[in-house]
């Protein structure tokens, strides 16, 4: 007659369930942290810069906040591991921070209004634009060629390059349809942005436009204004809220720009770099031009546009 195994002692653990008793502890046994080490380890590591102990140092690692403990002494020693376990059950990430934008805009709702209802309905007898300028972009030729990506391998790029320049881009977008007219520049000034701007009205000298501006330092000086006032039919110039960038549909399509076509690019000079963002635009305005599409959570509103992408389409 076979005998049945001895079956082991077991306690009820509502994190596992039947778990083996173990009096020593081990393993299985559970971590009982006094609140007193919890509030020394969540007082030194919510520190402000001038409170800390190491100077010039600008968040504490696990291992400093550990040494930190140990200096002080008063049986609040712990070991890395341990203050580890208890930034974790805390929710406290010290090296990770989250930016955030202050407001100084006080008419920032009148104006994200006025440009939110002019984006949802432009008016019927006018072309509705957005214009920016995407500065300083950089022609960059790899010192070293690529190489091709295979099955099974990315492409590998060189990481030394040699710089050739910078470009200017000045882009209008239209709202309705998605096409956008850019030419590049050398610097950008009032000068570049009244050619600028002449050259995209002989597109479409009879008709009357809504352009949406942001309030960088020359787009409001005086030659520009006056320029815009004299003209007929009439130019309504529309302002951004200050910090509200995220309003303009044509920093969208500048994000398409950068991932598709500047980001992996290998110029050996301005010229080409001007001839690549030319064909991009050529490229986009035949197959790929499409109106941004916006919806609305909550208050204060939040705006998730529809982008395309290229590789997709």
């Amino acid at each position: 007659m076979k005998r049945r195994p001895r079956r082991r002692k077991t306690r009820w653990d509502r994190r596992g369930g039947y778990r083996p008793w173990r009096i020593g502890p081990g393993r299985d046994a559970r971590r009982i942290f006094p609140p007193q080490a919890r509030h020394v380890v969540v007082s030194v590591a919510c520190q402000d810069g001038r409170e800390r102990d190491f100077s010039g140092v600008s968040h504490y690692r696990v291992r400093d906040l550990a040494r930190v403990m140990a200096g002080r002494g008063e049986g609040s020693t712990r070991s890395p591991a341990t203050v580890q376990r208890i930034l974790t059950e805390m929710g406290l990430k010290p090296h990770r921070v989250r930016y955030w934008l202050t407001r100084t805009d006080p008419e920032f709702a009148r104006k994200m209004d006025a440009i939110v209802n002019l984006d949802r309905a432009p008016p019927r007898h006018s072309r509705l634009l957005c214009i920016d300028e995407q500065t300083g972009i950089q022609a960059l030729d790899r010192r070293y060629p690529s190489l091709p990506r295979r099955p099974g391998q990315l492409e590998r790029r060189e990481f030394e390059y040699i710089r050739h320049g910078v470009v200017d881009l000045f882009a209008a977008f239209d709202v309705r349809t998605g096409p956008v007219f850019g030419p590049c520049y050398t610097h950008p000034s009032n000068v570049e942005l009244r050619h600028f701007l002449r050259g995209l009205r002989a597109r479409a000298p009879d008709r009357r436009w809504q352009l949406i501006l942001d309030n960088a330092s020359y787009h409001p000086t005086p030659e520009v204004l006056a320029w815009c006032a004299a003209q007929r039919p009439k130019i309504t110039l529309h302002w951004l809220p200050y910090h509200g960038a995220w309003l303009h549909h044509v920093d969208i399509w500048c994000s398409i720009l950068s991932r598709q076509c500047l980001r992996r690019a290998s110029v050996g000079s301005t010229r080409e770099w001007r001839s690549v963002i030319h064909g991009f635009l050529d490229t986009w305005n035949a197959h790929f031009a499409h109106p941004c599409q916006w919806t609305y959570t909550g208050k204060p509103r939040a705006v998730s546009p529809q982008q395309f992408d290229l590789a997709a389409a």
